[in-house]
C-alpha cells in the first residue's frame, strides 16, 4: 500500500517531469562564428531595437500546389483563373490555435501586441533586444561587411526556443542569416570601364529595334502594375530623369512607387537599382512600377510576403539577385542545426513563390553572372583552361600556362582550389593566414625552373602561370601551421563542378540568362568572358530541385544534343535552367557622379549582367499584358508552361541561340560548361523573344 507521503513524493515528481518537458527548449541558431566577410563590432545594447519573422507551418501544400499548375497551365480550364489572398491563406494557413500557441510565447515573454503582426502564415516581430534574448535565452551583437560596410544585428552563440511553439514553426528569419548578394553589382562596377568599346551599346531604341518591339506602343491600362525588388540597393531618381532625358523618354510615362527604406545615404549600392529601374520603366513604359526595397539583411523569402500584402498586386516581378542553392542560409551553423538547412530555406521559398504566381504575378530572375561554374560559392574544382582561355580579361603576362591551378590542402583535411575557387569560403579563410599566403609564395619561388608566376588580369583576378604541367611542380609543406601546396589534379569527388543560383533555379520562376549582341544584323551568342563580355551567363541543372514537367521533353532532347558536360557534373532529373535569355551586354545606363547621392550630376555608363536582361524582357511582359487586358483576357502569370508549350506550337516566337557556352565564370574558364544548341540548353535555354510573334501567340490563345 502506498502511503500519503509517497504518493505526495510520486505527484510532485510527475508535476516535475511535466513542467521540464513543458520549457523543453530546442537550439535554433548557432552562430559559432559569422561568415568570414562580417566582423562582429559590439554586443548589442538592451534598448536597441531587432526585427524578425516567424515562419509559422503551413497546410494543404499538396493542394497549394496542383491549384499552383492548374492556373498556370494554358491547356487547363482553369487557366489564368487566379486566386486572392484570402483565397490562399484559406488553403495554407495554420490554425488559429497554432498560431495562439506562439502569439502566447511572445506575450507571456513580454511583448506587446503593438510589437507584432500577425499574418495568415507568419508574424512580424520588432522589439528591443532585451526582450528578443529572453525570448531566445541568447545575446546579441552587431556584425558589420566588410564588403559593403552594411550592419546587422544578429545572435551571438546559441538561440532557443520551447519545443511546443518551435513545433508549430518552420524557420525563424532575422536572428542568424547573413545573406548578402553583391556579386552581380560587384561585377557591374568592374564592367564600367571595360565595355565602352563594344562595337554595339545597347539602348532602350536598339533594344527594341533588335527584338521588333513598336516603337510607340506603351501600356494604357491603369490596373497593370510591374515590380522590381531590391535587396540592400536604391536607385537614384536624379539618374532616372537624366537617362530619360538621353533616350528621348517622356518624363509623364515614368511613374515609380517607392516601397521600403531608401538606403542611399547608409551607403547602400545603388547600379544595379539604376539599371532596373531604367530599363523596365523604358521597355515597359507608361506602367507604373513599384519599387520594394528590402531591408538589410533580408532576402528571397522577405521579398515573396512582402510583395504578396499589395492589392492590386503587380503583374510582374523582376530579381536581378541571387545566391549558391545549397548555401541559402549563408553560412553559419543555424543552418543545419534540426535539419534547418539550405533544402529546408529553397523548400519555404518555392512555397512563397507559388502563392505569388497564384496571385498572377510573372517572376522574372536573372540566372545569374558566373556561368555554370559559380565564383562566390563555388568549391573551385573545376579545371581551368589553360591552353585556350587562360587569361579571359586580358592583361597577363601570358596567354596560355600548363598549370593554372594549385590545391592548397590544411592538415584536417580542408582543400582550397586556387584561383578558381579563390571566392569561397573555404579559400577566402585559408588565405587570411598570412602563413597560408606565405607559402604560396615559396611555392612560386621553389618552381622557378618551371617558371611559375603569380599574374593579375585587367580587373586584379589572380592567375598561376608555369611552363610545366602540374605533376612537375614541386609541392610546398609548413608542418608548423598545418599545409602542403601542389600543383592542381582534378578529383571527381573532391567538389562539385559547377554550382547552381537560387532563385534561379527554382522552378517556379522563369530565370533570364544573358547574350551578346555583336552586329544588330547578326544572331545573339551567349554572354562570356570568352567573348569578350565581363560577365558569363548563369546555367545548369538545380541540386535539389526536381525538374518540372513543362521542361521535361525539352530536356530529353537536350541531353540527346551530346554537348552536355560529364554526366556526373549535373542530375539529369532535376530543374534546369535558364527558361529563356536576353542582351544582357554592353548597356548604356546613368548613374550618379556620386554613387551615394540620388542627385546629379550623372553620366551615362555600359554595364553588362543577366540583371540587364530580365528587368528589361520583364518590361517587355508587361506590354503583352496590357494587351490581355485591353482585350479583357487574364494576364499571363507564371509564365514557364506557356514559353515551353509554345516552342513546340510555333518555335519562331523565339530566337534561338547556337553559339557559345557558359563554361567560364567572370574571371576564369573551366574545362567544363553548358554550350548552346539548336533548341533548349543550359546556357540560352529556349532563346530570346521574338517580341511580334511571341505577342500574336500569347493574343490568339484561347480565341
Amino acid at each position: 500500500m502506498i502511503s500519503k507521503t509517497s504518493l505526495l513524493l510520486l505527484l510532485l515528481s510527475i508535476v516535475a517531469f511535466a513542467s521540464a518537458i513543458s520549457v523543453q527548449r530546442i537550439p535554433i541558431a548557432d552562430v559559432v562564428s559569422a561568415p568570414a566577410h562580417f566582423v562582429q563590432t559590439r554586443l548589442a545594447k538592451s534598448y536597441e531595437l531587432v526585427q524578425f519573422k516567424i515562419l509559422l507551418k503551413q497546410r494543404n501544400l499538396d493542394i497549394l500546389e496542383e491549384k499552383f499548375w492548374d492556373v498556370s497551365s494554358p491547356k487547363s480550364e482553369n487557366y489564368g483563373k487566379f486566386l486572392s489572398k484570402e483565397e490562399i491563406d484559406s488553403i495554407v494557413a495554420p490554425s488559429p490555435k497554432d498560431v495562439q500557441v506562439v502569439v502566447n510565447w511572445l506575450v507571456s515573454n513580454g511583448l506587446s501586441k503593438n510589437e507584432m503582426i500577425v499574418h495568415s502564415d507568419f508574424i512580424q516581430v520588432r522589439t528591443n533586444v532585451g526582450k528578443a534574448s529572453t525570448l531566445f535565452e541568447t545575446t546579441f551583437a552587431h556584425y558589420s561587411s566588410s564588403r559593403t560596410a552594411l550592419k546587422r544585428i544578429r545572435v551571438v552563440g546559441q538561440a532557443s526556443m520551447p519545443m511546443h511553439v518551435l513545433a508549430k514553426v518552420d524557420l525563424v528569419l532575422g536572428l542568424s542569416d547573413f545573406i548578402e548578394d553583391n556579386k552581380m553589382s560587384e561585377s557591374m562596377r568592374a564592367t564600367k570601364k571595360q565595355v565602352q568599346g563594344s562595337v554595339v551599346s545597347i539602348t532602350p531604341s536598339v533594344i527594341k529595334q533588335y527584338y521588333g518591339i513598336p516603337s510607340g506602343q506603351i501600356g494604357v491600362e491603369s490596373e497593370n502594375f510591374q515590380s522590381i525588388a531590391a535587396f540592400s540597393d536604391f536607385y537614384s531618381s536624379g539618374a532616372l530623369q537624366f537617362f530619360d532625358q538621353n533616350f528621348g523618354i517622356d518624363a509623364s510615362t515614368v511613374r515609380v512607387k517607392n516601397v521600403g527604406q531608401n538606403c542611399i545615404a547608409q551607403n547602400c549600392d545603388q547600379m544595379e537599382s539604376d539599371l532596373d529601374v531604367q530599363y523596365m520603366t523604358a521597355i515597359g513604359n507608361n506602367i507604373t512600377t513599384l519599387f520594394l526595397s528590402s531591408g538589410n539583411g533580408e532576402w528571397i523569402i522577405d521579398w515573396a510576403t512582402a510583395i504578396q500584402q499589395y492589392n492590386p498586386i503587380p503583374k510582374i516581378a523582376s530579381i536581378s539577385y541571387g545566391w549558391a542553392e545549397i548555401e541559402q542560409c549563408e553560412i553559419t551553423n543555424s543552418c543545419s542545426t534540426l535539419g534547418i538547412d539550405s533544402v529546408v530555406y529553397v523548400a519555404r521559398s518555392n512555397v512563397e513563390l507559388q502563392k505569388v504566381g497564384l496571385r498572377g504575378v510573372s517572376v522574372f530572375v536573372s540566372s545569374g553572372d558566373d556561368g555554370a561554374p559559380s565564383f562566390g560559392a563555388a568549391s573551385g574544382n573545376c579545371p581551368i583552361d589553360g591552353t585556350k582561355q587562360y587569361c579571359p580579361l586580358g592583361g597577363c603576362n601570358h596567354k596560355s600556362s600548363q598549370c593554372p591551378m594549385i590545391t592548397i590542402m590544411e592538415s584536417n583535411g580542408t582543400q582550397c582550389f586556387f584561383p578558381m575557387g579563390s571566392e569561397s569560403n573555404t579559400c577566402a579563410a585559408m588565405l587570411s593566414n598570412q602563413a597560408i599566403v606565405s607559402g604560396v609564395n615559396e611555392f612560386v619561388s621553389s618552381n622557378s625552373k618551371c617558371q611559375v608566376a603569380l599574374e593579375q588580369d585587367s580587373q586584379q583576378n589572380y592567375h598561376i602561370y608555369s611552363a610545366c604541367t602540374c605533376d612537375k611542380l614541386k609541392p610546398y609543406s609548413d608542418s608548423d601551421s598545418g599545409f602542403k601546396i601542389v600543383g592542381y589534379t582534378y578529383e571527381q569527388d573532391a567538389g562539385t563542378l559547377f554550382q547552381p543560383d537560387y532563385p534561379a533555379s527554382s522552378p517556379y520562376i522563369t530565370s533570364v540568362g544573358a547574350t551578346q549582341i555583336t552586329d544588330l544584323n547578326k544572331p545573339e551568342i551567349v554572354c562570356s568572358v570568352a567573348t569578350g563580355a565581363i560577365i558569363t551567363g548563369g546555367g545548369g541543372v538545380a541540386i535539389t530541385q526536381a525538374q518540372p514537367s513543362y521542361q521535361a521533353d525539352a530536356v530529353a532532347t537536350y541531353l540527346q544534343s551530346g554537348t552536355l558536360p560529364p554526366s556526373y557534373s549535373y542530375n539529369a532529373t532535376n530543374r534546369f535552367y535558364p527558361d529563356l535569355t536576353l542582351v544582357g551586354h554592353a548597356y548604356q545606363i546613368a548613374v550618379p557622379h556620386t554613387l551615394t547621392s540620388n542627385t546629379c550630376p550623372c553620366a551615362l555608363e555600359s554595364v553588362d549582367g543577366t540583371s540587364c536582361s530580365s528587368p528589361t524582357l520583364a518590361g517587355m511582359i508587361s506590354l503583352i499584358n496590357d494587351k490581355l487586358i485591353s482585350a479583357g483576357k487574364p494576364t499571363l502569370g507564371f509564365l514557364n508552361p506557356l514559353l515551353y508549350q509554345a516552342a513546340k506550337e510555333q518555335p519562331n516566337v523565339f530566337n534561338d541561340i547556337t553559339t557559345g557556352s557558359n563554361n567560364c565564370n567572370r574571371a576564369y574558364c573551366c574545362l567544363y560548361g553548358y554550350t548552346a544548341t539548336t533548341g533548349y540548353d543550359a546556357a540560352s535555354g529556349l532563346g530570346s523573344i521574338n517580341f511580334k510573334n511571341f505577342e500574336q501567340y500569347v493574343l490568339s490563345l484561347n480565341n
